[in-house]
């Protein structure tokens, strides 16, 4: 069960929103706040026990962006807004969602899946690996060595450390066998990168291990919510 509070000085955002939780399995509303002063005084004494934060942007005497600057150890967060120019300040502030008034309540259990997610424990990596056939020749490759993978026509180009492997595959075969690893994202139709060699990255491209990989617009949003921002 994930405790939940609300800061939002809408009245009407904030019983939708409210409405929402109460008909989500798995989340559990303790405290709702008009006054974002008064938010974050509660936020700074709980937020041990605040497992996620419905947050507005625009408020008097304090924004909610001004909020996320002044916190430095904040609960995940959920942007909740009536204007998109937000989205970008909201991804710099490591924020998991944007929403935009008025909310939809398939947009709310969209954002929902990211949040349960997060809850997941992350599963041991340290010993994954695929087999890779090539010649008649199974060789094993550890996911951690896996910088990134190439969309080539009816193949796929499995870049490794040493060498790169060609299997005859699909994007979306090589991207199911990555998905329970979490340190792979798919950010283009023809690209699967290992974010622990992302190095770094601008709004159109980014560089793997020293590649320029192209970052198509469906897959940056997310992106941008797996990045430790800072």
């Amino acid at each position: 069960m994930i405790n939940c509070i609300i800061v939002d000085d809408d009245p009407v955002s904030v019983k939708l929103i409210r409405h929402y939780i109460s008909n989500t399995e798995g989340l559990n509303l303790v405290e709702e706040f008009s006054n974002p002063i008064a938010a974050t005084n509660y936020i700074r004494k709980n937020s041990a026990t605040t497992g996620l934060i419905f947050l507005d942007v625009e408020m008097p005497e304090m924004s909610g962006l001004e909020i996320l600057e002044s916190i430095e150890n904040l609960p995940p967060v959920i942007l909740i807004t009536n204007k998109e120019k937000y989205a970008v300040q909201a991804f710099e502030h490591r924020v998991i969602h944007f929403l935009v008034k008025p909310v939809e309540y398939s947009k709310f259990l969209k954002a929902m899946e990211r949040v349960f997610k997060l809850q997941e424990p992350e599963a041991n990596t340290s010993n994954d690996y695929i087999f890779i056939k090539e010649n008649g020749l199974l060789s094993k490759v550890l996911h951690e060595n896996i910088r990134y993978c190439e969309a080539l026509g009816d193949y796929v180009k499995i870049h490794v450390s040493d060498k790169t492997h060609v299997v005859n595959s699909t994007m979306k075969n090589i991207e199911d066998k990555l998905k329970p690893n979490r340190q792979f994202m798919r950010v283009h139709r023809s690209f699967i990168i290992n974010l622990n060699f992302l190095e770094n990255i601008e709004s159109e491209s980014a560089i793997v291990s020293g590649q320029i990989v192209p970052i198509g617009n469906k897959y940056r949003q997310e992106l941008q919510a797996r990045l430790n921002i800072i």
